[in-house]
């Protein structure tokens, strides 16, 4: 089974879709990155294609968060959240039924000043 997330950044028009696959040892997650960022791509192989459990659940020591391995990307990029989500949907740590039905309206509001 795996778990997926499209990032649409408006704001940069770029596209990233995250996929999630938790492996048989129960620790291990896959991770595949497809983007249209170059950006995101070099992101993508300084990350490399697994995770580990502990990579999502402590930000101390997170591969995902690791500024080394972060720095290609803008700071309000939001392919590392993604990634967080995804492997949560794959641990069972975020309900795949909330996050698909109602996750999807999560949003931020760029105001204009004064509103």
């Amino acid at each position: 089974m795996t778990s997926e997330i499209r990032v649409n950044m408006r704001t940069c028009s770029k596209t990233t879709k995250v996929t999630a696959e938790l492996q048989p040892d129960g620790d291990t997650i896959k991770i595949r990155i497809a983007s249209d960022c170059q950006h995101v791509k070099e992101y993508a192989d300084l990350l490399g294609d697994t995770i580990q459990m502990s990579d999502v659940v402590e930000w101390r020591n997170s591969r995902v968060v690791n500024p080394d391995i972060r720095q290609p990307l803008s700071m309000p990029c939001l392919v590392p959240n993604a990634i967080f989500d995804a492997a949560w949907m794959e641990l069972g740590m975020l309900s795949k039924h909330l996050a698909q039905e109602m996750a999807k309206y999560n949003s931020m509001d760029f105001l204009k000043s004064g509103e």
